[in-house]
C-alpha cells in the first residue's frame, strides 16, 4: 500500500513576497509563532518561538494572527480536491493530507509522474508543498516533513534505513514522551529500533512502540478516509476545461451510461449520488442527487441531477473551468425483477413510477426532508394514530394496525393539531353537547351521537397532554356542519378537571 503525505504551505502571497512572514497566537507562554514562510525560516524564526524572539532575530517580520479553524476548512476543500488522484483521502490536522493511492498510480504514468504532477498543480495554487511518499502512513508522514527533497519516495524494504538517521521528532509523538526520550539521550529514531520494545514499553506504554512498528510497517495501521469510498464509481478527466453547464451535462450522460452498466450488471439499483465537479483552480463542487426508489437508469439520474445543474447554472461560478468529473453511487441495493403485466396492471406501474419521479424532482429541489408521507401508528389517540415520515425513507410494508371491522365509528377526514378548545353547554354527566361556541361562533346542535369513550395511555410518556379519559360526540348543527367533539375528563371522577375540544370537521 502506497501513502502519499503532502505537506501544503502557505499562499503565494506571503511565499513570493520578499519580505519574512509568520502566523502568531496567544498561549499560555504569551504571543507564540505558529506558522512561517521559508524567508522567516531562514532568518531563524521557528514554530514555538516567542514573537518578540523572533523579532529580534528577523526585524523585518511580518505577522498576522493564525485562524485554525479557517485553516483546517481550507486544508478539508483541498482534501476533496486531492480525490481526483485516489478515493481515499484524509486530512492529517494541522497541515497535512494523507492519499492511499494504492492501484492509482499508473493511472498518471508511474509513482514518480504523479507526484511530480500533484507538486505543479498545488505551486500553481499558489501554494508551497513537500511529498513524501512511502509504504506506511507514519513513513510518508516523516517523508514529507523530514525527507531532504521537496518529492521524497521510499522504496519498498527501505523504511528501517530511511528513518534511522531522522530525529525522533520524524515519529510525531506527543511532547512530553519527545521530550522524555531527549532527556535520555535517545535522539535518533535509529536507536529506538536498536532499542528492545520491552524497556519502552514499561517506561512510555503501549504508544511509542506502537507508533515505531506502524511506521516500520511491522503492525498494521488503519486508514481513516475522508468519504468512505463506492464499489460504484465512474469518473471524467478532460483536456481542456469545461466552462459551461452544457458540458457538464454531456459528462454526466457518459458516467450516468458507464454506472448504469455497472449497476445493471449486477442487478443493483442505488438510492443517492454524488456528482463532483473539480476546477482547475482547486474547487471542489459536489453536487447530491436522491432516490426514493432503486434507480439504475443513465437517463433517470440526469432527471435526477436537473434541479441540482439549474442551481449550478444560477449560484455557482465554474471559474477557470472543470476539468475533471467524477459520479459515485451510494445506498446501492438488490434489485428484484419485476414482471410486467397487462392492460390495467401495466397502467397502474405506470402511474407508480410517474409519482416517484414526481416525489424525486420535488425532493431534489426542495429536500427530502421536506416532504412527508403519514403511516399509521398503534395508538387509539386520533393525535397519536399516525406519524409523519421523509417520502425517501423506507419504513417496510407498513399495514394499518386496527381491522376494518374494528373501526365501528366514522372519523372525520380533518383533524386539528393541537384540538382547539371550545365553550359547549352540555347535558350532565355523560350527555351530548346541547351547542358550543368556536371561534366566536355559536353552534346549535340538533344531531347527535355519542359517546365514544378512548381510555388514556399511561404507559407513554412522551409528548402527553392529558392522562383524563375522552368522551368522543359526532354533532351536526342548524347549518348542516358536522363536528367531532371531545370532553377531556369524568365529571364523575373527583380529580378529572373536564374540558371540551374539537378535534376535526366532517367533509
Amino acid at each position: 500500500m502506497s501513502q502519499y503525505g503532502t505537506r501544503p504551505g502557505h499562499p503565494a502571497k506571503y511565499v513570493g513576497d520578499r519580505s519574512p512572514f509568520a502566523l502568531i497566537a496567544n498561549g499560555g507562554r504569551g504571543i507564540r509563532i505558529v506558522a512561517t514562510n521559508l524567508l522567516a525560516e531562514k532568518e531563524g524564526v521557528f514554530i514555538g518561538q516567542a514573537l518578540a524572539d523572533a523579532r529580534a532575530l528577523c526585524p523585518t517580520l511580518e505577522t498576522a494572527k493564525a485562524t485554525p479553524e479557517l485553516d483546517h476548512i481550507s486544508l478539508e476543500r483541498l482534501a476533496f480536491w486531492c480525490m481526483r488522484y485516489s478515493p481515499l483521502v484524509r486530512v492529517q490536522a494541522p497541515d497535512g493530507i494523507a492519499l492511499d493511492i494504492t492501484g492509482c498510480a499508473h493511472l498518471f504514468g508511474g509513482e514518480p509522474d504523479m507526484m511530480q504532477e500533484l507538486s505543479s498543480r498545488l505551486n500553481r495554487f499558489g501554494l508551497t508543498v513537500r511529498i513524501g511518499l512511502a509504504d506506511t502512513i507514519g513513513g510518508a508522514w516523516a517523508a514529507a516533513r523530514f525527507g531532504e527533497d521537496q518529492l521524497n519516495r521510499v522504496r519498498p524494504g527501505e523504511m528501517g534505513d530511511f528513518l534511522a538517521p531522522l530525529t525522533i521528532a520524524a515519529l510525531d509523538l506527543p511532547a512530553n514522551i519527545q521530550e522524555q526520550l531527549e532527556q535520555l539521550g535517545l535522539h535518533r529514531i535509529g536507536q529506538l529500533i536498536e532499542t528492545p520494545s520491552a524497556p519502552l514499553m514499561a517506561r512510555f506504554g503501549c504508544s511509542l512502540p506502537e507508533r515505531l512498528d506502524r511506521a516500520l510497517g511491522r503492525a498494521a495501521d488503519v486508514f481513516e478516509p475522508l468519504v468512505l469510498p463506492t464499489e460504484y464509481h465512474a469518473e471524467c478527466s478532460l483536456m481542456e476545461p469545461v466552462t459551461y453547464v452544457e458540458g457538464v451535462q454531456t459528462c454526466l450522460q457518459k458516467l450516468g451510461g458507464h454506472l448504469q452498466h455497472l449497476l445493471k450488471s449486477e442487478y443493483k439499483g442505488a438510492r443517492a449520488f454524488e456528482l463532483r465537479l473539480f476546477r482547475v483552480d482547486g474547487h471542489v463542487q459536489r453536487l447530491a442527487a436522491a432516490s426514493r426508489t432503486l434507480c439504475d437508469d443513465a437517463e433517470y439520474i440526469q432527471l435526477l441531477f436537473k434541479e441540482a445543474l439549474v442551481r449550478l447554472q444560477t449560484d455557482v461560478d465554474l471559474g477557470y473551468g472543470i476539468d475533471f468529473i467524477s459520479l459515485s453511487a451510494f445506498f446501492v441495493e438488490e434489485r428484484a425483477s419485476e414482471q410486467r403485466g397487462w392492460g390495467d396492471e401495466t397502467h397502474a406501474k405506470d402511474q407508480t413510477v410517474a409519482i416517484n419521479r414526481l416525489l424525486d424532482r420535488f425532493g431534489n429541489r426542495l429536500g427530502f426532508e421536506q416532504i412527508t408521507r403519514s403511516i399509521p401508528e398503534d395508538s387509539h389517540i386520533p393525535e397519536r394514530s399516525h406519524r409523519e415520515v421523509p417520502v425517501h425513507i423506507d419504513t417496510g410494508k407498513t399495514s394499518f394496525w386496527m381491522g376494518k371491522k374494528s373501526i365501528s365509528q366514522e372519523r372525520p377526514l380533518l383533524l386539528f393539531r393541537p384540538p382547539e378548545p371550545v365553550s359547549v353547554l352540555a347535558e350532565v354527566p355523560d350527555g351530548p353537547p346541547v351547542r358550543f361556541e368556536w371561534r366566536r361562533r355559536l353552534h346549535h346542535i340538533t344531531r347527535a351521537e355519542g359517546p365514544e369513550r378512548i381510555a388514556p395511555e399511561w404507559w407513554r410518556l412522551e409528548g402527553r397532554t392529558s392522562q383524563q379519559t375522552r368522551d368522543y360526540y359526532r354533532v351536526e348543527d342548524r347549518r348542516g356542519h358536522r363536528f367531532w367533539l371531545y370532553r377531556d375528563g369524568l365529571y364523575e371522577r373527583e380529580n378529572d378537571k373536564p374540558c371540551w375540544f374539537v378535534q376535526g370537521v366532517f367533509s
